[in-house]
């Protein structure tokens, strides 16, 4: 058997987006629902007479997780 440091740069990348894939498949699993959301904005002008909006999201969800068989 080959060690890590031994195997070619194609199983490599191949192994990297093997992993990425695998996450994003586990975490579309997940059912989110999102509840509310909330924005507050406001205009205002910084110390050097530029124009700024300042906001704030608030987000509500809930995840809803699948049966993982009696945990």
């Amino acid at each position: 058997m080959t060690h890590d440091k031994d195997i070619p740069v194609t199983r490599a990348v191949g192994r990297f987006f093997g992993h990425l894939w695998s996450a994003v498949r586990t975490d579309s699993a997940r059912e989110r629902t999102e509840l509310r959301r909330e924005v507050e904005e406001t205009d205002a002008t910084g110390p050097t007479g530029e124009r700024m909006t300042l906001r704030r999201t608030t987000i509500e969800e809930v995840e809803i997780h699948p049966d993982r068989g009696g945990a």
